[in-house]
């Protein structure tokens, strides 16, 4: 679904590094930005996009406190998202002080822990978009063909269509 959402921008690259593991293992996050941080070079800077919803999850992932100083995160916050909540979705031992960020769009966090790692989370704060990924996938399973092409690129609504996922019935 990936490459059909991008296949006409030439500036991007799919990655099959967060495809399903074999034996149905799980495919945790933390294990991915991992694997992806050891091919980097020792100054490149690796970012966890994600929405807020997903943020207010953050502190029941698979090894979350691993995760969090593995690499910064960039938050797209809903109208409405407090900073409070962002900051209660960590996990305990976790420290938090505001930043100074350079654009006007984002508030910075630094997160550190116990050991002192840090980690930045930028959270864009006013996002236009008010749609989300899980609330997409929820909305398909209770009636697939609705309204999709309001919110997926056509090619990617018409695949999971013909696939029939994230149907109810399946």
């Amino acid at each position: 679904m990936a490459r059909l959402a991008f296949q006409g921008d030439p500036r991007i690259e799919i990655s099959r590094l967060d495809a399903p593991l074999p034996r149905h293992r799980p495919n945790y996050t933390v294990e991915t930005v991992l694997r992806l941080k050891s091919t980097l070079a020792l100054n490149d800077e690796l970012f966890c996009l994600l929405g807020a919803d997903s943020w207010l999850t953050i502190g029941a992932w698979y090894r979350a406190s691993d995760l969090l100083t593995a690499c910064g995160f960039i938050v797209g916050a809903r109208p409405g998202f407090e900073l409070t909540r962002a900051t209660a979705a960590l996990p305990q031992g976790f420290s938090v002080r505001e930043g100074t960020s350079d654009s006007p769009d984002a508030t910075l966090l630094w997160l550190g822990d116990s050991t002192g790692k840090r980690s930045p989370v930028y959270l864009l704060t006013d996002l236009a978009e008010d749609v989300s990924a899980t609330e997409v996938r929820a909305a398909l399973g209770r009636q697939p063909n609705a309204n999709s092409n309001e919110v997926l690129d056509p090619a990617v609504a018409g695949y999971i269509h013909e696939h029939g996922l994230y149907s109810s019935d399946v």
